[in-house]
């Protein structure tokens, strides 16, 4: 495979079995840790699938399986429990993500890691514990995660990278509704900064939703964003602007458009194109139904920021197709288009664009 170090399992196993194993990692400054399944008869190593999983929980690594061919369907996919992500050349598996080349995607993946150690770590670690099973806990733990990575050397560098970014004013409302009978349409508006998705506008949304939660009468819900792209994510003028990361953990949990969209979510439908980043796709993966067309390109761009998905993307996201499948778009930062998109789930149709 590629010159990154990969073990195969029972040596990950003996490794992860010594007692002094954090130790070890901490000596040795490792980030990540690559196992090859493919030579595991997985029915004669149950006992030890299961305790792997035991043993990795609390690893300060980023744990990631490779497998060549797809595992025997006889096997369950809890015993994949205690990899943080699974890769494989086939076309066909239930858990993990396919590439086109094991070695290059092995490179990228370590490569990423790297680069933003305590991101990639802590994001692998947040969606190990499965708290988007909870969505009420699940939103508390990635924004109390998020305020941590605030102040963390990684996004401070982003910050600094940057540089000084300009914010025109908004010269009209960043959220316009219309109702018609039971029917109420949200449209985000801000088509010339791709909908960038300011404070301004979470609390628009945010206002715009508590009013439908308190009205019964409407029965249905649609939310798209006007212009080209229905949300290019976070506005990047604003990273780096609060002050106090408590207070934006407050401030998150109190004026939250993503716990708005869960609580109304039998009743919405999100139309999505364009591009999709960050908060464009993690508020609206809380609808019961989410509609793209064919010029969708998703992606989440938090890890590379030194951040993790902070717009409820740690629980809509692997709600719709499980934990592996989302650390591995936040760490690659890849985009992925409406076929792979429908494939995994993250949407629920394709339609031609309007």
């Amino acid at each position: 495979m590629s010159d990154v170090l990969v073990l195969t399992f029972l040596k990950a196993f003996d490794y992860v079995s010594n007692r002094f194993v954090s130790d070890d990692i901490f000596e040795r400054n490792q980030k990540a840790l690559f196992i090859d399944l493919e030579s595991v008869n997985f029915n004669d190593h149950l006992d030890e699938l299961r305790e792997f999983s035991r043993l990795v929980s609390r690893l300060n690594l980023v744990i990631v399986g490779l497998l060549e061919r797809p595992s025997p369907p006889t096997v369950s996919s809890s015993l994949f429990s205690g990899f943080d992500l699974v890769i494989t050349c086939s076309q066909d598996h239930r858990i993990a993500v396919t590439v086109n080349d094991l070695d290059n995607a092995i490179r990228d993946l370590s490569s990423e890691v790297e680069k933003n150690p305590y991101a990639a770590i802590i994001l692998a670690q947040l969606l190990r514990q499965e708290a988007f099973n909870d969505v009420s806990k699940g939103l508390i733990l990635e924004s109390l995660t998020y305020a941590m990575l605030q102040s963390g050397d990684e996004f401070k560098s982003w910050l600094s990278e940057r540089g000084e970014l300009s914010q025109p004013p908004d010269e009209v409302p960043v959220v316009e509704s219309h109702r018609i009978g039971n029917t109420l349409s949200i449209f985000l508006n801000r088509p010339n900064r791709a909908n960038a998705f300011s404070s301004t506008m979470r609390d628009a949304l945010y206002e715009t939703l508590q009013t439908a939660i308190s009205d019964k009468t409407i029965e249905s819900i649609s939310l798209r964003g006007n212009g080209s792209s229905f949300c290019s994510g976070g506005e990047l003028a604003e990273f780096g602007s609060v002050s106090s990361p408590p207070d934006g953990h407050l401030v998150r949990l109190a004026r939250s458009p993503s716990m708005s969209v869960h609580q109304l979510c039998t009743r919405m439908t999100a139309y999505l194109h364009g591009t999709c980043a960050g908060a464009g796709i993690e508020i609206p993966a809380f609808a019961s139904k989410v509609i793209v067309d064919e010029t969708v390109s998703i992606f989440l761009p938090e890890v590379s920021m030194g951040l993790i998905p902070g717009a409820g993307g740690t629980v809509s996201i692997p709600r719709r197709i499980g934990r592996h499948k989302t650390l591995y778009l936040a760490l690659s930062g890849k985009s992925i288009g409406p076929e792979i998109a429908f494939q995994w789930g993250l949407v629920d149709d394709v339609i031609s664009p309007e």
